[in-house]
């Protein structure tokens, strides 16, 4: 036996003897002292034990079940909720991002704009916006937004209600009509709405996603009407229309549609237009304004007319001065 071994086994023996020799108190208190120093683990020990042994026995009442169900498909809910929050504020982001973006580098004077109200009845004829006098909105300042390359007429606006608000008639209304032509040609004629196609109204309800066969009948718009064309821009179908810039109203160059028919008549011809914007979800638009204001050309005016009013007067003492001098 080596000596390690010896001297643990001295060790436990003195050990052995030293405890049988303690007094019964100080042996309580040893017991006492090891108890509370095992006793957390020994409660967990048994606490995992009993969990295992009863798991799988545990029993809910339909009640029970009925309820947990309805607060997980609360919790659900709520989460949706808040997901679709999200993904409203960063496309209305990203709108506004590209407002900025689109006024910094448009060519023209332009006051971007939200869309505030809309009725499902006139969807295809009016609509409002939050921009107002306060903004120098004028009665019919053209009204676009972007469409590609191109910037897309939307209408113009018909009425400055207040300081944050102005009604827009949009291009499908009938009463909005604008001087057009066909891009790479100098067939020109009027195009507005037709009357019969406002009749068409959005499904607002229809949940597309569970019927997407159904997606281009129920997004449908109506067409425009260009009219007062000559015979021979049958030819030119499928070109784009664009504002002619005649009237001073509209600005040229603005994209209104595509040629997708032709209707001849006795003496000219109509194109069946395809509207380039898409006026079945209109949230962001922009107004054009005027490089001056119509109080800055009525200034103009009135300067202009007192001073050709303003003739200059010769005194009588210089023209009787000038009679003298002329007889000596």
């Amino acid at each position: 036996m080596s000596r390690i071994n010896i001297a643990f086994l001295v060790a436990f023996v003195g050990a052995l003897v030293w405890i049988f020799l303690l007094s019964p108190n100080s042996l309580d208190r040893i017991q006492r002292g090891a108890l509370s120093t095992f006793r957390p683990t020994i409660e967990a020990s048994t606490e995992l034990e009993e969990a295992i042994e009863n798991f799988g026995d545990q029993k809910y009442t339909k009640t029970d079940l009925r309820k947990m169900l309805t607060d997980a498909e609360l919790q659900r809910d709520k989460l949706q909720l808040e997901v679709l929050k999200l993904d409203e504020l960063l496309e209305e982001n990203n709108a506004l991002r590209s407002a900025l973006n689109y006024v910094k580098n448009a060519p023209l004077k332009l006051v971007p704009a939200q869309v505030i109200a809309r009725k499902p009845s006139t969807w295809y004829n009016t609509l409002i916006i939050d921009k107002g006098a306060l903004d120098k909105i004028e009665t019919d300042s053209p009204v676009i937004v972007p469409v590609g390359d191109y910037a897309g007429l939307v209408g113009k606006v018909s009425e400055v209600r207040n300081d944050n608000t102005a009604v827009i008639i949009l291009l499908t209304d009938e009463m909005c009509q604008v001087s057009a032509r066909i891009e790479g040609t100098a067939d020109q004629g009027i195009i507005a709405g037709q009357r019969g196609s406002l009749k068409i109204q959005p499904n607002l309800s229809l949940p597309l996603e569970f019927a997407p066969e159904l997606k281009d009948a129920f997004q449908a718009q109506p067409d425009l009407l260009l009219k007062y064309l000559p015979k021979i821009a049958a030819s030119t179908k499928d070109r784009n229309i664009i504002s002619s810039g005649a009237g001073d109203l509209f600005p040229e160059n603005l994209l209104l549609g595509k040629v997708i028919d032709f209707k001849l008549g006795a003496i000219d011809a109509e194109a069946i237009v395809k509207p380039a914007v898409d006026f079945s979800k209109l949230k962001n638009v922009f107004v054009v304004l005027p490089e001056k204001s119509k109080e800055e050309l009525e200034k103009e005016g009135k300067q202009e007319s007192s001073s050709d009013s303003e003739v200059p007067q010769v005194s009588n003492s210089s023209v009787e001065t000038t009679q003298v001098s002329s007889r000596e």
